[in-house]
């Protein structure tokens, strides 16, 4: 089943129940267009630059969550993958439409993005035409302050800076309203309350009343006569005039059903900024109607039990579990991902990197990147470290087991596809954090350079005392100058007094392979002599702890740390 903008809700309970139960959430997305135009030794902050106006730009098309899990029996993991479409546009309806041209929400694709993403089998029709809906933090805002029938507040237009025609229209129509308003009242409760009782508002000088009297008529009410409501009529001999009435006590009221009705609807636009929302241990269970996750229509043969656990899930109880404990987040090459998540479904990315760095830690305080976890101290000239490169690469490692589960979205058979990507990315860290820590290169005393924001950001800036976040170490980075790759290093005496070492035999029950995601179109990785070394060591496995802790020394060098290609090591701590 894939998730989509039909059956969002539907899958929601049961995507945030593997969040709150998940230690790690692997992330993937595939976007319209990226950054470009920063080479090496690009300075950071420019870098930044790039980023944000490419997020500003182009906008995120897919998202894919891989939710891992620990068990301690057999001392494994279990995955479960989501795959969601995005989408920019908007539901069809007058409250959805008049929003979206007041947000007025760019969208743009990079040609160069466009080729590659259709030569990898992407359906961009699935992402806008179907894709989940969304609002991000600043756009609920607007949309909230949008909910009330009196439209959005506009700079007001002096009348005097009009033409002559304009300014006898407006004098003539502010009068109209006021001797109705002014008759209204002379007239009886009973009378008052007719709904036939209005003053109609035209345009001397044509059949419809324009955009620019449009606007006038709700200044002057809004200004003048706040106690009035005006539309435009939609047929019969008056069409295109305005209808101007005394608010009544039913008019009162079902104008209060219809902001009610706008703030609902403002709520189920949120989409997809719920599940990041709750990623970074927000508020979200006041957006969820719970009768959106239950549909009558759905609870047929086969749905019925899912149906009952929508009914039943607290998500109230979730949100305080998540706000407790956040999963940490993977990702791999993870800057230029985090920075549209933050763009997209937060709010307008700050001016600078500094500000960033804070922020994004702020919603993430445990952030791992794969991509500088292999990268780190790794010389110029060492083979790239492709996220396919590294999947191949882990694929016949036996530690740590993982099983992947059943998926809650439809997976594509290949690289490029967001969901496919993020099950990539949880296996490269599984199995290359379990051994990158069982050789203890990480307690090298080699500092090396890596950007950081200041330590001194004032109170909302100060990340020193968040929960979840490990005490700060001297940085530590990418040495172009040493050549030293911790997947390439031969280990001639640790292989040798493993050479007598059994392999354990894993638990019957639990699938020790990633699941099958290798591409016929992907040659295997080569076979270098360090490289057989390494398997050696990997197959008498030297140790069977699982991911270390967070608290470990081992998140120390590698935790809060990602790798900008061209520019360097940047520290969200």
């Amino acid at each position: 089943m894939e998730v989509d903008r039909d059956n969002f809700y539907w899958m929601l309970p049961h995507i945030l129940d593997e969040m709150q139960n998940a230690q790690f959430v692997a992330i993937d997305i595939e976007m319209s267009g990226i950054a470009s135009g920063y080479c090496h030794k690009t300075p950071i902050p420019d870098a930044y630059t790039k980023i944000k106006e490419a997020s500003e730009r182009y906008q995120i098309l897919q998202i894919g969550f891989t939710f891992i899990r620990y068990l301690e029996k057999p001392n494994g993991y279990t995955t479960r993958t989501i795959s969601c479409y995005v989408s920019p546009l908007f539901p069809s309806g007058y409250f959805t439409e008049s929003l979206s041209r007041h947000l007025d929400r760019q969208f743009s694709i990079s040609a160069r993005s466009y080729s590659f993403l259709r030569r990898h089998g992407f359906n961009f029709s699935k992402a806008v035409d179907n894709g989940v809906y969304y609002l991000n933090r600043k756009e609920q805002k607007i949309a909230e302050e949008f909910c009330s029938f009196k439209g959005p507040k506009h700079e007001h237009i002096d009348p005097l800076s009009l033409d002559q025609e304009s300014q006898q229209w407006y004098s003539d129509t502010s009068k109209q309203i006021g001797e109705y308003v002014n008759k209204c009242a002379q007239v009886s409760t009973k009378e008052r309350y007719e709904p036939s009782l209005e003053t109609i508002i035209q345009n001397p000088y044509g059949r419809d009343i324009n955009g620019l009297q449009t606007r006038l008529i709700h200044q002057i009410i809004h200004e003048e006569y706040p106690t009035c409501n005006a539309k435009r009529i939609p047929s019969g001999h008056m069409a295109g005039s305005f209808s101007v009435t005394v608010m009544t006590r039913a008019f009162t009221t079902q104008t209060k059903n219809r902001i009610l009705a706008n703030v609902n609807e403002t709520k189920r636009l949120s989409g997809l900024q719920i599940l990041f929302e709750a990623l970074s241990g927000g508020s979200f269970a006041e957006k969820v109607d719970q009768q959106w996750v239950c549909h009558s229509d759905r609870a047929s043969v086969g749905n019925d039990t899912w149906n009952e656990f929508n009914r039943k899930f607290n998500f109230h109880q979730c949100e305080a579990n998540l706000k407790k404990n956040r999963p940490i987040i993977i990702g791999h090459n993870a800057f230029q991902d985090l920075a549209f998540i933050y763009q997209t479904f937060f709010e307008p990315l700050p001016p600078k990197v500094d500000d960033f760095l804070t922020s994004i830690h702020q919603l993430f305080p445990c952030i791992i990147d794969t991509k500088f976890m292999h990268t780190r101290r790794k010389h110029m000239m060492d083979q790239d470290r492709s996220l396919k490169y590294l999947d191949d690469y882990f694929a016949n490692h036996k530690f740590p087991p993982i099983r992947h589960l059943s998926n809650l979205g439809d997976i594509t058979t290949g690289p490029h596809d967001a969901a496919y990507d993020s099950v990539m990315t949880a296996n490269v860290f599984l199995r290359g954090a379990c051994y990158m820590a069982s050789t203890k290169k990480h307690l090298d005393e080699v500092e090396e350079a890596c950007y950081a924001p200041p330590k001194s950001q004032g109170a909302s800036g100060d990340r020193d005392d968040a929960p979840s976040s490990h005490p700060t170490t001297a940085p530590r980075g990418w040495d172009p100058a040493n050549p030293f790759t911790i997947l390439d290093e031969e280990e001639a005496e640790v292989v040798g007094a493993l050479k007598d070492y059994e392999v354990l035999s894993p638990d019957d029950t639990f699938s020790l392979e990633a699941a099958p995601l290798a591409s016929p179109t992907i040659p295997s990785p080569p076979t270098t002599t360090n490289e057989l070394e390494w398997r050696k060591v990997e197959t008498a496995t030297r140790s069977r702890q699982p991911v270390p802790e967070w608290t470990d020394d081992f998140w120390r060098v590698y935790g809060n740390k990602t790798l900008i290609p061209g520019a360097g090591v940047v520290s969200f701590v």
